[in-house]
Formats: C-alpha cells, sequence, structure tokens
C-alpha cells in the first residue's frame, strides 16, 4: 500500500489530466475494511482528510468524494524546507496537490484564505469555508469573572512539526531579556524535540507537560496562550485557545487565516503587550471574555448549513458513520 500510494503521488504529479484513472488503482487483497464499507455502503459520503488521504485509500472510482483539508499542502512545504514557490519541488507538489483536490466533489476549508484559494484554483470541485471544531470551553476555563491563581502565564501546545520548534526557539532566546520572567506550560510532542527539551532543562520557568489527557485543566490553570509560529492556514492552536477562553499572543504568521474581529483577543507577541495584559488582572478578564465572544461567533460563520445540504441523504435512507484509517487493514 505505501509502494502504490507513492507510485500514484509520482504519477498524478507527472500526469494530472489522469487522476481520476489512477486514484481508481488498488492493491489486490489489501484494505478488507475499506472493501467491505465501499460494497455494503455504495452511497456512503466518504470524508477524507487531506488531499494525502485520496492516494492513500486503496482505490477510489467516484468523484463525489469530500476532502477535508486545513492547509495548502505545498505552500507548506515550503515554509518547512524554506523553499522558493518557484522551486521544482515546490512546483511538482503544487501541480499534484491541486489535481488530487479537483479529483473531488468537494473541499472542505477551515480558514477564509484558504477557501479563496481553492475557489480561484480548481474548476471542479465545490469549495466550503467551514471554520467550526467544536463547543466552547471557556466557563470550564475560569471565564466566569473569577481571578483565581493561575499555575503558569502562557501556555503554548503544538506537535513536533518544526515549525513549532524554530518559532517557539527563536521567541525565548530573542526575548530572553524579559520573556523568562513569565512561566510557561508547553503541551504536545513539541516536548520530545531535543532541541526544545535541551532549552528547557536550563530554564526554571519552563515546564514540558508532554501529552495531556485533559487540556482544559491547563487552559483553566494559564493566562493566556502563545503562538510564536510561522506557518500557512489557520492555526488550530488560537482556536483551542480562544475555545477555552484564553487570549492569544501572535506572531504576524499565525492570524493568517483568522476572520475579522479578535482584535480584543489575539494581540502581537510583543512584550508591551504581553506585560500590559498579564499584569493588570481587569486587562486580562476583558481579553478573556473577549475571546469567549469572539469563538462564539467564529463558530457561527461559514458554509456549515450550505454543507449540510450538500452531504444530506434521502430521508428514506440511513446515515452510517464509519472511521477507517486508509493505510491499515
Amino acid at each position: 500500500m505505501k509502494v502504490l500510494t507513492r507510485f500514484k503521488n509520482f504519477a498524478i504529479a507527472l500526469f494530472p489530466s489522469m487522476t481520476r484513472l489512477i486514484l481508481a488503482l488498488r492493491a489486490p487483497g489489501a484494505a478488507p475494511n475499506y472493501r467491505h464499507l465501499i460494497k455494503t455502503e455504495p452511497g456512503a459520503l466518504l470524508v477524507i482528510n487531506y488531499a494525502d488521504g485520496l492516494t492513500q485509500l486503496n482505490g477510489i472510482d467516484r468523484n463525489d468524494i469530500v476532502v477535508e483539508t486545513h492547509d495548502v499542502k505545498f505552500a507548506n512545504y515550503n515554509k518547512q524546507t524554506k523553499s522558493k514557490a518557484s522551486s521544482l519541488r515546490s512546483i511538482q507538489k503544487f501541480r499534484g496537490e491541486l489535481a488530487l483536490l479537483d479529483a473531488a466533489g468537494a473541499i472542505i476549508a477551515i480558514s477564509p484564505m484558504e477557501a479563496s484559494f481553492f475557489r480561484m484554483m480548481l474548476t471542479d470541485a465545490e469549495i466550503f469555508y467551514i471554520p467550526h471544531f467544536g463547543p466552547s470551553y471557556a466557563s470550564a476555563a475560569g471565564e466566569d469573572g473569577i481571578d483565581a491563581p493561575y499555575k503558569y502565564d502562557l501556555v503554548f501546545v503544538g506537535s513536533d512539526n518544526i515549525l513549532n520548534v524554530d518559532g517557539l526557539l527563536r521567541f525565548w532566546r530573542e526575548e530572553h531579556a524579559w520573556v523568562h520572567k513569565f512561566r510557561f506550560a508547553i503541551c504536545g510532542k513539541v516536548c520530545e524535540h531535543p532541541a526544545v527539551s535541551a532549552y528547557a532543562a536550563l530554564h526554571q520557568n519552563i515546564s514540558l507537560l508532554g501529552f495531556v489527557d485533559d487540556i482544559s485543566r491547563v487552559y483553566a490553570g494559564s493566562e493566556a496562550a502563545v503562538s510564536p509560529v510561522d506557518g500557512t492556514g489557520l492555526k488550530i492552536k488560537i482556536i483551542d485557545a480562544l475555545a477555552h477562553g484564553r487570549p492569544v499572543f501572535a506572531s504576524p504568521q499565525s492570524l493568517d487565516g483568522l476572520p475579522v474581529g479578535y482584535e480584543g483577543s489575539v494581540f502581537p507577541i510583543d512584550r508591551r503587550y504581553i506585560e500590559q495584559i498579564l499584569g493588570n488582572p481587569p486587562a486580562r478578564q476583558a481579553a478573556q471574555r473577549a475571546a469567549a465572544i469572539y469563538y462564539s461567533r467564529f463558530c457561527e460563520i461559514g458554509d456549515t448549513e450550505r454543507f449540510t445540504h450538500y452531504a444530506r441523504a434521502p430521508a428514506d435512507c440511513p446515515i452510517n458513520v464509519t472511521s477507517l484509517d486508509p493505510v491499515k487493514p
């Protein structure tokens, strides 16, 4: 399956006009659960995570697939590798990615910038902008006007993506003269990166919490969140913090994809703003309330209702929801 996936990706980049034929290729006998689903639920709506999932599945011979993507893959590649968009490798990824997405029936984008990009570049797929990720946890996180003591000043949640690692380390090193006085809670696999763990070992104000079962508890014990990262698209770490009623201090790149109206809850990652809010309980509480309000409005926008009409099955047809790993049987 892995070899077949690599072949499909390579072939689609070379022959984008044959994308649907290439996606239909399958390895005999592999992925029996997927074969069973296609056989028993021929009318099921298939929602695939990322364009990568299209080639990972063991054969797709229909064009009503929905792809949920929260990044423009080739642009993210450019950021991670510090490559030019005009490089041959970047153009190859761009060509393959657009060919894959155009083979789907619909695309779900989670930022208005990406939705606009897909509408401009794709010819066949229908584009839906759906930024909603779930309920607000603001009240559980202490957005009730009570100024309880906080264990941490700033929380950062991230994977071991190199953009997270570089952004966090750059922020600590460049702003060390003043940032060392704030208590950091670092969550996620970014804690496992050797450079992050080595730096944290030398600074008592940094707590590496790793994977956290209940992230709401960490947000409840933190005054605000920080997002000093580069990259593309909407930053889930910002939305998650806002959902928990926490304001965010963010790099300019982190603001990409945020709908307007965030000014009272998402601030530049600047000493003046951080000290003004974290050192002022009324200002911090106002920012926390603004975070909860912005998130509630954030969840109301988008094409959720239009997508519901797109995805709705006939009234007399039962809807079955099945979750499958596209690679494992």
